[in-house]
């Protein structure tokens, strides 16, 4: 991977800070456009899929790099690698030569591969997804692992009934949460259902020291499917505003 700026370094320190106000990550572009849209809303992070097969959003590797640039270049966002992938090398292959270098493990990855992939270059920053289903949390037993292995950011989102995890739509219970939360030592993002109307609902969270900001992808898009400045705008306004 290339060396980063010291700009870059900077971004990535302060949008891992907790302290620095509500971050907004958007997940699943699927088109150029799409950046230009989020670059020009109050967004942080851009949520970049490769490795997700059958996702809806998932891109072949060369133009996920390509927008990757494209989301640095805009010197706001942070474009993110979200993934299910489970080896290590597969990670390495689509960040090197990249200007990406956070990487959103999906799925249900063991603290040994969160070691290896921070392990890949030392600018490299992990988020890790933990997935809550029917009131618990499925990797409640390694929260402590992912923590010494290197994790930066966890990520709480809700799993369907039928397991589907990721852009679900599915909007999380805050009393699930927050006891896990409590139990970290590391930020954290929220997920699942996340609008510019429910931020009230999640009060007990957003007022966590370690509330880092939240993921949207469903309630971002408009009724063509791609993401709209006017939904994105309202999210933005509505949990930036309100911290």
């Amino acid at each position: 991977m290339p060396t980063p700026t010291a700009d870059m370094a900077e971004l990535d320190d302060r949008l891992a800070s907790a302290e620095q106000g509500t971050r907004v990550k958007v997940c699943g572009v699927t088109e150029a456009a799409e950046i230009d849209v989020l670059a020009g809303q109050q967004v942080d992070f851009v949520g970049l899929w490769y490795g997700v097969p059958g996702g809806p959003a998932d891109l072949p590797l060369e133009t996920w790099r390509g927008f990757g640039a494209t989301a640095a270049a805009t010197g706001r966002l942070a474009p993110v690698l979200v993934t299910f992938l489970k080896d290590v090398d597969a990670v390495r292959e689509a960040l090197d030569g990249s200007q990406v270098h956070w990487v959103q493990l999906h799925g249900y990855q063991t603290p040994g591969f969160v070691r290896a992939v921070k392990g890949i270059a030392p600018e490299v920053r992990v988020i890790k997804v933990l997935h809550v289903r029917g009131g618990a949390c499925i990797e409640e037993r390694l929260i402590g692992g992912y923590e010494k292995a290197g994790v930066d950011v966890f990520l709480f989102d809700a799993v369907a009934e039928d397991g589907r995890v990721g852009s679900t739509g599915l909007t999380l219970d805050p009393q699930d949460v927050a006891p896990l939360a409590d139990a970290l030592t590391k930020p954290f993002l929220l997920a699942g259902g996340i609008s510019a109307e429910n931020r009230p609902q999640f009060a007990t969270l957003t007022s966590h020291p370690r509330f880092l900001g939240i993921d949207v992808d469903t309630n971002a898009r408009g009724p063509d499917g791609k993401f709209s400045a006017e939904k994105v705008g309202a999210i933005c306004s509505s949990w930036k505003a309100a911290a």
